[in-house]
This record gives C-alpha cells, sequence and structure tokens, in this order.
C-alpha cells in the first residue's frame, strides 16, 4: 500500500494567501479607519445634552425656571434669554463660554456635519421640521413645544455627513440612539 501525504499544495497556499490579502484590504480600512467617529461623538455628545436638560426640567419645576432649547443646522443649546414665552422668537443661543459647556453643542468650523429635525420618533418617515426649531421639556420629562403643548409624535433629529446617525425623543421623553 502507498500512503498518501497530508498537507496543502502549493496552489492552495497561494488562493488562501490571495483571499487574505483581498479581505485585508477591503473590510480593515472599515474596521481601522473614521468612518463615522465624528456622527457618533456627535450623537452621544446631543443625547447628553437632551437628558440632562430634560433631568433638570423634572427637578426644577418651579414656573421661574424654564428649559427652553434651539436646535439649529450646526447647534443645539439655551437661547439668550429664557422666557419660555410663545411670542419669543430668538433663535440665538449663548456663548459656550458665557454657559456650562454640557448644556450646549456646537458643531465645529472645519465640520461637514449637519443637523436636521423630524416630528416622529421613528427611524424612518415623519415630517422636516424647520430650523431653527425651540422646544423644551417639562416636569414629567416630556418634550413639549415652546407653547407647552406636547409633541405627541415625538422627536428625530439626525445627524448627517458620511453616515447617518439618528437621536429619538419619544412621546413619553425616553431619548435614545435610534
Amino acid at each position: 500500500m502507498q500512503s498518501k501525504s497530508a498537507g496543502f499544495t502549493l496552489i492552495e497556499l497561494i488562493i488562501v494567501v490571495l483571499l487574505l490579502g483581498i479581505v485585508s484590504a477591503t473590510a480593515l480600512p472599515r474596521f481601522l479607519g473614521k468612518a463615522g467617529v465624528e456622527e457618533i461623538t456627535a450623537q452621544d455628545q446631543i443625547i447628553s445634552v437632551l437628558r440632562r436638560m430634560q433631568t433638570q426640567a423634572m427637578q426644577q419645576t418651579s414656573a421661574a425656571f424654564c428649559h427652553q432649547l434651539i436646535l439649529t443646522q450646526t447647534q443645539l443649546g439655551f437661547p439668550n434669554i429664557l422666557p419660555c414665552d410663545a411670542d419669543t422668537t430668538t433663535t440665538q443661543l449663548t456663548a459656550a463660554a458665557d454657559q456650562n459647556s454640557t448644556l450646549q453643542f456646537n458643531i465645529p468650523a472645519n465640520s461637514s456635519l449637519s443637523l436636521s429635525l423630524f416630528n416622529t420618533s421613528a427611524v424612518t418617515g415623519g415630517t422636516s421640521q424647520t430650523l431653527p426649531f425651540v422646544f423644551r421639556f417639562n416636569a414629567l420629562g416630556r418634550v413639549v413645544t415652546s407653547t407647552g403643548a406636547v409633541i405627541a409624535t415625538g422627536l428625530r433629529i439626525e445627524i448627517t455627513d458620511a453616515v447617518t446617525y439618528r437621536i429619538c425623543i419619544e412621546p413619553e421623553g425616553y431619548i435614545h440612539s435610534c
């Protein structure tokens, strides 16, 4: 009887090395690249600002406090004045140096990120809202308009550049990435 020697042929080894080269050239840049990093960072910062403002609105329920926010294409934060008054149309945000930086988000000047807003907490669909958009949180933590009416459909903020990330604010007040 003849015994066969076990092992790989030279052609099999070349094919395996070639396949590993193709996979590493196409897949590794996705895992090691920076695509989406800026969007994820912005998403985390915006969620932090929203949750902090929501928590303050639930703790400081006196009429003397106003927990109003303005969302523009490049910013989320407090307006210059905080009357919580439906007649006020100010859309200017306070400077970051004037207030606690954890209560405001600004897209850097050299970034191509943009923010957009929809009136639904679902991942797709909804009506696009014109920016700047003024909203606040009530004592129950629900998102309401500047007049105090609860936004029954919730809100969805989209952060767009190379990749789109979404933040949903449910009608009950739950803020999460979606």
